[in-house]
């Protein structure tokens, strides 16, 4: 029997990071939510990991804001994000209670799947996460990081995603971010899964060395049921591949993800005229490295190499770091290159390559590593190294280092505790410059307006405030301004969930007595044709409202006019 098969798309998290993450404004990524939710995706992939940091520090934006703008947009998709265990989305591990309310805040705000990894797959940082969510309620999915390690086998990725799934996971995803493993390598692991456990297999491999979608390919054939792809106009040397590649590829088998093509299409151009009107300039594609090769270093990392090297006016050196890179690497056990490990490694390469002595000097972030600070090691191979660490381990005893639950003076929203108890630092910043923007909004609307034209019949007994009910759902709206009449167009900024939305409206003259308007939100146009309201019963009022030729009933609660 064949089994189900599903697709989950990444774009908004693991796609072309330097156009997402650095271009994209969020009424942009509002509106590609938006098309993504109509493909027919299992999950969209779409927080968490690097998101939240670079929400935070580049683009100086709430990433719990991004969230909610998400969860509105998504409505039929589960929303998916990336957990790294005890260390949640920053680079040291938190407190249980962080822990928690950190999970718990993703939950409410409409998060439905977390998918947990440890970047060394130490069960002890992902335990906390796992149980933490599957107390909410939620889907876990735990992660089984691949290694570039000769020493680690198929074998002990089979026992831990045992251990993971007697944790709790409800599922397990084997990460290769470096693309390395081999179709043959995914067939095996993927075959042999299957015969021990029940619970479903996804597979997140990048296509760095162009092999990913055979290899997905090979693994659903193998018993694999979920992967996970990005839109082709966000792929890049580090993702995942392209959803238009796999469905071409399945196109001649009998697995059938249950797409809509047509949908699919509608956000390739979406996101094309995105690219256009940015004038996003593409980065040519890496030249895919032979892995088998001795002295192997990933493309990151030797990207890495470069940029610290040209910093210090030292690229003439760049053959030597990396192979002094690769042999800490080697030092190191072969962990797998995934978030700070990454720097850590080639921070110390670079370290001992401008020292007298390999190792002579430690730096900090290679000192919690090797105490343990970022989990288990599975292996030091240096003798050196190894002594090291048991000394700086010794001096670890009896002295607490993970992160706790901070709140300074004058912040009250949790939202905003979290985001200080993560990265105090930068969130201090952040806070600053989001009060200067809102003093600058206060100022500018208590400025004296000049006179406007008279109130059209849109503007007129128009609620200021009030709360929709739309089958048990209840959300807050609160009109926030009235923008210019321009023919029988009006603009709303409507304040949603304590967030700013434009909208405008269209009056259709009808003919009859009841008004009819076009709403366009998003870039979307809906006609929306009031039917009935019925007197006011107790503290709400029902309307039935035709939109797009669907009756909708609502109801409203605390209407008043100004």
């Amino acid at each position: 029997m064949k089994l189900p098969f599903h697709i989950t798309d990444a774009s908004l998290r693991d796609g072309l990071e330097d156009f997402v993450l650095k271009r994209m404004h969020p009424e942009e990524v509002t509106r590609l939510g938006t098309l993504l939710d109509r493909v027919g995706f299992y999950s969209i992939d779409c927080w968490g990991g690097s998101t939240f940091y670079n929400a935070l520090t580049g683009l100086l934006e709430d990433p719990w804001e991004r969230l909610k703008r998400l969860r509105r947009a998504i409505r039929h998709t589960p929303l998916q994000m990336v957990v790294r265990g005890q260390m949640l989305v920053g680079f040291k591990p938190y407190q249980k209670e962080v822990v928690r309310k950190f999970l718990a805040k993703a939950a409410n705000l409409g998060m439905d799947i977390f998918r947990i990894y440890d970047q060394l797959n130490d069960l002890a940082n992902m335990r906390p996460a796992i149980v933490i969510a599957k107390e909410l309620r939620k889907e876990v999915e735990a992660t089984v990081l691949y290694s570039h390690s000769p020493t680690v086998t198929q074998t002990d990725y089979l026992r831990l995603a045992e251990d993971l799934i007697n944790v709790g996971a409800d599922s397990i995803c084997i990460n290769d971010s470096l693309g390395t493993m081999t179709p043959e390598e995914v067939a095996s692991l993927a075959t042999t899964y299957r015969w021990h456990f029940h619970q479903p297999l996804r597979l997140h491999l990048h296509d760095s060395h162009r092999k990913a979608v055979e290899a997905y390919l090979v693994g659903v054939q193998a018993g694999a049921e979920r992967v996970d792809t990005v839109m082709a106009p966000l792929m890049g040397s580090d993702c995942p591949p392209a959803a238009e590649q796999l469905l071409a590829a399945l196109r001649q088998t009998s697995f059938d993800p249950q797409i809509d093509l047509s949908a699919l299409e509608a956000v390739t151009e979406y996101l094309q005229e995105l690219k256009a009107a940015h004038r996003y300039q593409e980065v040519p594609a890496r030249r895919s490295d032979d892995t088998g090769t001795e002295g192997y270093l990933p493309a990151l990392l030797k990207d890495y190499l470069r940029e610290e090297l040209r910093s210090r006016q030292a690229r003439d050196r760049l053959q030597a770091a990396i192979k002094e890179a690769h042999r800490v690497w080697q030092d190191l056990g072969f962990p797998p290159l995934k978030g700070r490990i990454l720097e850590i490694v080639g921070d110390q390469a670079l370290t001992n390559l401008f020292a007298g002595q390999r190792y002579e000097t430690l730096t900090d972030d290679m000192q919690d590593l090797i105490r343990g600070r970022y989990g288990s090691l599975y292996s030091i191979t240096d003798e050196t190294l190894r002594h090291l660490a048991l000394m700086l381990r010794e001096q670890e005893r009896n002295h607490p280092w993970e992160g706790r639950l901070r709140q300074p003076p004058g912040i009250t929203q949790e939202e905003d505790i979290l985001t200080y108890s993560l990265f105090p630092d930068e969130a201090v910043y952040f806070f600053q410059q989001r009060d200067k923007k809102q003093a600058a909004a206060a100022a500018k609307a208590a400025a004296p307006k000049a006179p406007t034209a008279p109130a059209t019949r849109l503007a007129q007994g128009i609620p200021r405030g009030l709360s929709l009910t739309l089958k048990g759902e209840e959300v807050g709206a609160r009109l926030a301004a009235i923008g210019p009449l321009r023919g029988n167009k009006q603009t709303l900024f409507v304040n949603i969930g304590d967030m700013t939305e434009e909208i405008e409206v269209t009056f259709v003259s009808s003919g009859t007595a009841r008004p009819e308007y076009l709403v366009t939100l998003h870039g979307e146009t809906h006609r929306l044709k009031i039917k009935k309201v019925f007197p006011k019963e107790e503290e709400y009022t029902p309307i039935f409202l035709e939109v797009d030729d669907k009756m909708e009933e609502f109801l409203i609660k605390h209407l008043y006019i100004d």
